[in-house]
């Protein structure tokens, strides 16, 4: 895996209760970047091709392209349906960002249905173990409107996914 001696120091890739998840080395603040998603740029005709643990491991990244972070860091961010962190884009990259403050020791975990525009297709089971685990991980459009609502004044949500 490839990671920054930044990373190194705040991150870690360990066993987590849905294989292996990143977990903070340090506390992090609210609003607190805690890494930039680094990949390479692929297609959705080319996201079609990656084996089905590649595919669910892409972020969107605009209207035409997916991120894969194979080999890298952010491969192993798990999804919760009670997320700390949110994916931000930022002068054409995508960072992560704590939306609570995140102790040391603690999983670092996103809500995947906030990267998934109307159009795409991938879905998943959902077995976070929280209180309002969804039970299945789908397009942002499809979340309740009182979560969708939270998520959009909390800006956890690219407006690429919004737009599409």
């Amino acid at each position: 895996m490839i990671a920054t001696q930044k990373e190194k120091k705040e991150l870690q890739v360990k066993k987590s209760a849905h294989g292996k998840g990143v977990f903070a080395k340090k506390n992090f603040k609210q609003d607190q970047t805690i890494l930039q998603i680094k990949g390479k740029l692929v297609t959705c005709y080319e996201d079609d091709n990656l084996s089905e643990e590649d595919r669910s491991n892409t972020f969107r990244f605009d209207d035409e392209y997916f991120l894969s972070p194979k080999g890298m860091l952010g491969n192993y961010f798990n999804h919760a349906c009670e997320p700390n962190s949110k994916v931000v884009k930022k002068d054409n990259k995508l960072f992560l960002v704590a939306i609570a403050p995140i102790c040391k020791g603690e999983e670092i975990v996103f809500d995947y249905s906030t990267i998934l525009a109307s159009d795409d297709t991938w879905e998943m089971e959902c077995h976070c173990d929280a209180k309002t685990c969804r039970g299945i991980v789908k397009q942002f459009r499809t979340l309740p409107k009182k979560l969708r609502e939270k998520y959009l004044s909390l800006g956890m949500v690219p407006t690429h996914i919004l737009e599409n």
